[in-house]
C-alpha cells in the first residue's frame, strides 16, 4: 500500500503538529466511512456507498493513495453513473480491505493514536 504525505506537506509549510493533525483527522473520517460502507453492505445500498466512495477519493487524493483513490473513483461510476452493478460487492470490499490496511500502516509509521 503507497501513500505519501507531499500534498499535507506542501500545505502545512513545516508546520508538524497540522500534519500530524491532519493524519488523525484522515483516520478518523475514512474509519467512520468505512464502518458506515461495512454497514450499508448487507443492504446493497449501492448509491449510498457510492456517495461515501466519491468523499474517500478526494481524502485519498490528499494522502496520495492512487490506488485507492482509483478504486473509490470507480465504485462511485459503476453505480451512478454506468449503473453496472456486477462485481460491485468486491470491489466495495477491496476497498474496505485495503483502507483497513492503509489505516494500520500509517498508524504504524505515524504513531497515529486514535482511540
Amino acid at each position: 500500500m503507497e501513500y505519501s504525505l507531499e500534498k499535507i506537506q506542501e500545505i502545512a509549510h513545516g508546520d508538524e503538529a497540522f500534519i500530524q493533525d491532519m493524519l488523525v483527522t484522515f483516520v478518523e473520517n475514512v474509519t467512520d466511512d468505512i464502518e458506515t460502507i461495512q454497514s450499508l453492505m448487507p443492504m446493497e445500498e449501492w448509491k449510498e456507498i457510492a456517495g461515501i466512495a466519491h468523499k474517500l477519493a478526494s481524502r485519498y487524493a490528499y494522502m496520495s493513495a492512487d490506488r485507492l483513490q482509483y478504486l473509490a473513483c470507480d465504485i462511485e461510476n459503476s453505480v451512478l453513473v454506468h449503473a453496472n452493478l456486477a462485481g460491485i460487492a468486491e470491489k466495495v470490499n477491496n476497498l474496505c480491505d485495503e483502507t483497513v490496511l492503509l489505516i494500520n500502516l500509517m498508524k504504524n509509521d505515524f504513531r497515529v493514536k486514535i482511540e
